[in-house]
């Protein structure tokens, strides 16, 4: 009998289009049964391609966070092709150096707004 080799999904090949109607609809749900998390969060561009810029980046990883003052946020992170959270990475500078990088995680200031307002 023959084995077949079973893959996880590449990192960067997760997610799929959906449509705004489906969208709508899934939110919609969600927010019908827990109302009290009736928000989202913007992500700006910048942020988002300096996460996506780092070595093997390839995807984000999104999770929901308390500040110390109990306001709802988003906190992004790289994830890398082994499914990894990007904490650290190796880089060489221009002077041949190698040197360790801390690993991008936003946001601190992502703007909270209400679904229907976009």
């Amino acid at each position: 009998m023959q084995k077949e080799l079973l893959q996880k999904q590449q990192v960067a090949e997760i997610g799929q289009h959906i449509g705004f109607e489906a969208g709508e609809e899934m939110v919609k749900k969600y927010f019908d049964q827990n109302p009290e998390h009736a928000y989202g969060n913007v992500m700006g561009r910048e942020i988002i391609e300096k996460i996506l810029a780092q070595p093997d980046c390839q995807g984000i990883l999104i999770t929901p966070g308390l500040d110390n003052e109990g306001g709802r946020h988003v906190v992004l992170a790289g994830v890398d092709s082994n499914r990894n959270v990007i904490v650290k990475y190796t880089c060489v500078d221009n002077t041949g150096n190698i040197t360790s990088e801390e690993g991008i995680i936003g946001d601190r200031d992502g703007k909270v707004l209400d679904w229907w307002a976009l």
